[in-house]
C-alpha cells in the first residue's frame, strides 16, 4: 500500500494538532495516511498526544525555517516515488468528507503540485485565491501595506497556477524529492513561492481546484506592519526577487 505523509510543522500548537490531525482515517482508497509532526519547541504533551494517536513525532532541538522542518520530515521517512507528500499547516483543516475526493482528483490529474480553495474560517464565508500568477516587483508591498493580493485570480475556476500557498500543498515524492525540497536560503515566507517557479523551470505542472477545500485558519501574523513576521515576509520577498529577477512592476 502507498502512503500519503502530511508533514506538520509545531511552534506551540499542540491543541491545534490534536482538534486538526488526530481525527484523519489511518488510511484512505489506496493510501495509507501518516501524519508526521516535528516539534520545534519540545512539548512533551505534544509528544504525548502524538504517541496516543499513532502520529509520528520528531523533535531535535534545532532550530530550523519552515522549508527545513518539512525538508527534514521528508528525509526522516523518505517516501516512495509513488506516494504522495502533502505540506500542511497546524491550523489546516482537512475534512475527511473532502480528502478521498481531493486524493483521487489529484492522482487523475497527473500533476506534479496540487492545490485546494482556502477558506479562513469554519463558516465558509472568507476565501483565499491559491489561483495565483508569480508576483511582480510591487504586488507583495501592495498586499502587506494595502490587503490586496495583485497576484490572486478568480478562486472559483480550475487553473494551472504560477504558485499555489503553502498552507497545504500536494506533492507527487518524485517530483519533491526531484526538486530537492524547499530552498532553506528562505526562512519563513515566500517558500512556496519559490518551489513552485523551480517546478515551473523544470517542466513540472501545478494544478488548482476550487471543487474542494480545506479551512485554515490564519493568524496573518506576517500582515501586521512593522511586527517581527512582518520583516521575516519582507526579508524573504527581497531574497525572492534576488533568487527570481522580474522586471514586472505591477500585476494587472
Amino acid at each position: 500500500m502507498n502512503k500519503i505523509y502530511i508533514s506538520v510543522v509545531s511552534h506551540n500548537n499542540d491543541d491545534l494538532i490534536e482538534e486538526n490531525y488526530t481525527h484523519l482515517p489511518k488510511s484512505i482508497g489506496n493510501y495509507q495516511i501518516e501524519v508526521c509532526i516535528i516539534d520545534n519547541v519540545g512539548s512533551e504533551n505534544l509528544k504525548l498526544i502524538c504517541s496516543k494517536n499513532n502520529i509520528k513525532y520528531y523533535c531535535d532541538g534545532k532550530v530550523r525555517g519552515y522549508g527545513g522542518n518539512n525538508n527534514l520530515n521528508f528525509q526522516l521517512y523518505n517516501p516512495k516515488s509513488e506516494d504522495i507528500f502533502i505540506i500542511a499547516n497546524p491550523d489546516t483543516i482537512i475534512q475527511n468528507s473532502n480528502f478521498l475526493n481531493i486524493i483521487e482528483d489529484f492522482e487523475i490529474s497527473k500533476v506534479d503540485i496540487f492545490g485546494v480553495k482556502v477558506f479562513e474560517s469554519k463558516n465558509l464565508e472568507v476565501w483565499s485565491s491559491h489561483n495565483r500568477s508569480f508576483p511582480a516587483l510591487l504586488d507583495p508591498l501592495i498586499s502587506l501595506v494595502f490587503k490586496k493580493k495583485m497576484f490572486a485570480h478568480d478562486p472559483d475556476v480550475i487553473a494551472y497556477p504560477d504558485w499555489i500557498g503553502g498552507a497545504f500543498m500536494m506533492f507527487k515524492a518524485s517530483s519533491f524529492r526531484k526538486l530537492e525540497g524547499f530552498d532553506e536560503f528562505f526562512f519563513m515566507y515566500y517558500e512556496d513561492t519559490d518551489i513552485c517557479k523551480r517546478a515551473k523551470k523544470n517542466g513540472m505542472n501545478i494544478k488548482y481546484n476550487p471543487e474542494f477545500y480545506i479551512i485554515h485558519e490564519a493568524k496573518r501574523d506576517g500582515r501586521k506592519l512593522f511586527s517581527k513576521n512582518f520583516f521575516m515576509n519582507l526579508t524573504s520577498m527581497i531574497k525572492y526577487f534576488y533568487k527570481h529577477p522580474t522586471w514586472r512592476i505591477i500585476s494587472l
